[in-house]
This record gives C-alpha cells, structure tokens and sequence, in this order.
C-alpha cells in the first residue's frame, strides 16, 4: 500500500487546528522527520501555490524537499506535494471538521506514490509506509498536546 491516514480529536476550534499545522516555524515541533521549514520564492504565508522547503531527518539520514500547497482552506483543508511536478510526488494532507458535542477531528493523510514501485530506492522503501504511519499518528499526538495546553 501507498497511503495511509489517521485521525484524532482535539479540543480546540478547526481554525485553531489549521492556523498551528500551517505555521512553518511550528509545523516541524510535531513531525518526527521534518526538522525546519523555509518559505521559497519570496513567499511569507500558506496560500495555494506557494512553495516551501522541509528540512528532514530519518535515522542517519538528512533531506530536503520542495513542497507546493495544493490546498489552503483556513478551517478546512491543507494540502501539498513533495516534490512538486514529479510523477511519484506524495500528496500530504490535513482535514479538519467540527466534532460533534465540540472540538476538532484532525485527519493526516498521505498517498506516495513512490512506495508502489520498489525499483525507485531499492532497499530504502521496504518498511516505509509503516514508519510514514506511525509518523501520522506521533504528529497528531503532538498537536493534540501542544493545542489542549
């Protein structure tokens, strides 16, 4: 499989929710790879098309990769590709809809393509979507935490 998705409720405002995880400079407290993010192209905010650089670690290994937001619907949906214009790009993506009784539904998803063709990394794709998985469900973790104190 080449997706995967996971979900959590937080309490706090579906605006509240987005405004954190498109905050580059908070965006990499939860993720357990990305490191730091950088606006390109003389860029200042999240809207759609804007580009943006995610620095990241896995184990020993250290990367970069240009990310374009395909979606920026305050409240609603964010969403980019990484790398942009690459027929593997993975698409990351963010819902966030009021809960019933209150609060937020998060739901991180990912479809990445490369995962489907092993030919492309030999040896590096073995086990990965399981570590995107865990990745999803730490970074709502941690969004959770840093929301609802």
């Amino acid at each position: 499989p080449s997706t995967g998705s996971a979900s959590i409720h937080i309490d706090t405002t579906p605006e509240q929710a987005y405004d954190f995880v498109t905050d580059l400079a908070k965006l990499p407290t939860l993720s357990p790879e990305n490191q730091r993010c950088e606006f390109l192209e003389g860029a200042t905010e999240i809207a759609e098309g804007t580009i943006f650089r995610g620095y990241n670690k896995r184990r020993d290994y250290e990367w970069s990769a240009d990310c374009r937001v395909t979606t920026a619907d305050r409240g609603d949906t964010f969403s980019f590709v990484v790398p942009p214009a690459w027929e593997y790009a993975t698409t990351w993506m963010y819902r966030f809809e009021s809960a019933d009784g209150g609060g937020t539904i998060v739901t991180e998803s990912f479809d990445a393509p490369m995962l489907s063709d092993p030919e492309l990394y030999p040896g590096q794709i073995e086990g990965r979507r399981d570590e995107l998985q865990a990745a999803l469900e730490t970074t709502l973790a941690h969004l959770k935490s840093a929301l609802e104190t």
